[in-house]
C-alpha cells in the first residue's frame, strides 16, 4: 500500500486546507437540495455548522489514534481509489473494513488525503439522510431537532468510521418498510449485513413484523408486543444450550478487544442466567455510562449527553403511550430487543455509545412519526380571559 504519511509535512493547517474542497462539497448540497425543497434556513445552517466538525474533532479534542480504527477506513478507501484494491475484492473479501471501504469509496469526493477526509463523506450521507428524511414527512418538530443535536450523531457522523453507513442503511430500511417498499427495504439491509450483521439480525425481525402488523397505520397492539416478548423469552430459553457458547463467545472476544483479560471475564452458564443477564444488561447498555464511571472528558461528557437523552426518550415514550400505544409497543420491543443483544457482549462505556445512538435515532424518528409527537409536554390551554358568566340552576 502507497505511503500515506506525506500529509503531515503540511502541518495541522494544512491538512485542513486540503480538506476545502470536501467542505464545499457538503455546503454545495445543503444549498442546492435544501433551495429546492424549500427546507427552512434554520435547520439548514445547523447542517452547515456540522460540515465544520471533521475539522475539530481529530487531533483537536481528541487524538486520532483514540479511536484508531479510522486509520484503517482511511487506508482502506486509498487502497480502492488508487487501484491497489479492486472494488469487487473488497466487497468479496469477506472483511468489513474493506465492505465499508469500498461503500464510501463509491461516494463523489476527492480521494481522501488524512484521517478526517472521510469525516466529510459521512457527513455527505448524514445530509442526504437528512434531506430524504425531510422529503418523505417523517419528521416532527420533536424529531427533527433531535437528529441535528443529538451529540453522539453529531460526533459519530463527523468522523472516519462506519457507523454513518450503519446508521444510514438502518434508518432507510425502516423508512421503506414504513411505505411497504418491500424491494426497496431488502436493497437497503443487503450491505448492511456485510458491515455489521449483528444490526441486519435484530432488524431483519423487527422490519419483518412492521410488514406483517402494518404497523405504521394499525399498531402492533399491547397483547401482540406482550405474546411476542413471551415467545421470544420461550426462544431464549430452547435455544440456551446453541446460543450460550456463541454469547459467551462474543462477550470473551469483545472484552478483550476493549482491553480485558480474557480470564477475567464472567461467562454466562446456565439458561436462568441466561435470560436474567440479557434482561438486566439490556437496562444497562441503554444507561451507561453513569457518571461515576466515567474516566476521561469524553466518557464524562458522555455520561452527562446520556443523562439528557434517557429524559427526552422518556418525554417521547410518555407521550407516545397517551397517543397511541399500540404504535408505541412495537418501538419499545425494538429497544428491547436491541438493548439486550448488545447488552450482553459490549463493556466498553465508549463502544456502548458508539454502538447505541443509531438505535435511538430510529426510536425518536419513528416513534414520532408514526405517534405524531410533535411536542415533548401537553399543550397548556390558554386561559380564557372573558369566560361567560355561569348560569345558577
Amino acid at each position: 500500500m502507497s505511503d500515506l504519511s506525506w500529509i503531515y509535512t503540511y502541518g495541522f493547517l494544512g491538512i485542513r486546507l486540503f480538506e476545502l474542497p470536501s467542505l464545499l462539497i457538503c455546503w454545495l448540497l445543503i444549498v442546492t437540495v435544501g433551495y429546492k425543497f424549500k427546507v427552512p434556513s434554520n435547520y439548514q445552517v445547523v447542517l452547515a455548522l456540522h460540515c465544520l466538525l471533521p475539522f475539530i474533532l481529530n487531533d483537536v479534542l481528541f487524538s486520532t489514534s483514540y479511536m484508531g480504527d479510522q486509520f484503517r477506513y482511511w487506508e482502506g478507501v486509498n487502497a480502492i481509489r488508487s487501484g491497489e484494491l479492486g472494488l469487487i475484492e473488497a466487497f468479496t473479501g469477506g472483511d468489513n473494513v474493506f465492505q465499508a471501504s469500498a461503500m464510501l469509496a463509491l461516494l463523489p469526493f476527492p480521494s481522501p488525503v488524512s484521517p478526517i477526509s472521510l469525516g466529510f463523506y459521512n457527513t455527505f450521507l448524514y445530509i442526504v439522510l437528512f434531506f430524504v428524511l425531510y422529503v418523505k414527512n417523517i419528521f416532527t418538530k420533536v424529531s427533527i431537532w433531535f437528529y441535528l443535536l443529538f451529540p453522539s450523531m453529531a460526533l459519530y457522523t463527523a468522523l472516519s468510521l462506519r457507523e454513518t453507513l450503519i446508521l444510514f442503511f438502518m434508518v432507510l430500511t425502516v423508512v421503506y418498510a414504513r411505505e411497504s417498499k418491500i424491494l426497496k427495504s431488502i436493497l437497503f439491509i443487503i450491505p448492511l449485513y456485510l458491515i455489521k450483521f449483528q444490526n441486519f439480525f435484530i432488524l431483519g425481525p423487527i422490519v419483518l413484523m412492521y410488514f406483517i402488523f402494518n404497523v405504521a397505520k394499525k399498531g402492533m397492539g399491547l397483547a401482540k408486543a406482550v405474546i411476542i416478548s413471551l415467545i421470544s423469552l420461550a426462544g431464549l430459553l430452547i435455544s440456551a444450550p446453541i446460543a450460550i457458547p456463541q454469547i459467551n463467545h462474543f462477550r470473551a472476544a469483545m472484552f478483550v478487544e476493549d482491553g480485558g483479560k480474557a480470564e477475567e471475564i464472567m461467562l454466562i452458564s446456565g439458561a436462568g442466567e441466561f435470560v436474567v443477564e440479557g434482561l438486566t444488561s439490556g437496562v444497562y447498555f441503554l444507561s451507561k455510562p453513569f457518571i461515576w464511571e466515567a474516566s476521561g472528558l469524553l466518557p464524562l461528557i458522555q455520561s452527562f449527553e446520556n443523562l439528557f437523552v434517557l429524559a427526552i426518550l422518556f418525554l417521547i415514550t410518555r407521550k407516545a403511550w397517551m397517543k397511541s400505544p399500540d404504535k408505541l409497543a412495537f418501538w419499545l420491543l425494538f429497544m428491547a430487543l436491541s438493548m439486550s443483544v448488545y447488552g450482553l457482549v459490549v463493556f466498553n462505556y465508549g463502544t456502548a455509545v458508539r454502538y447505541r445512538y443509531p438505535f435511538f435515532i430510529i426510536y425518536v424518528l419513528f416513534v414520532c412519526a408514526d405517534c405524531e409527537i410533535r411536542t415533548l409536554f401537553p399543550n397548556k390551554k390558554l386561559p380564557n380571559k372573558n369566560p361567560l358568566p355561569k348560569i345558577n340552576q
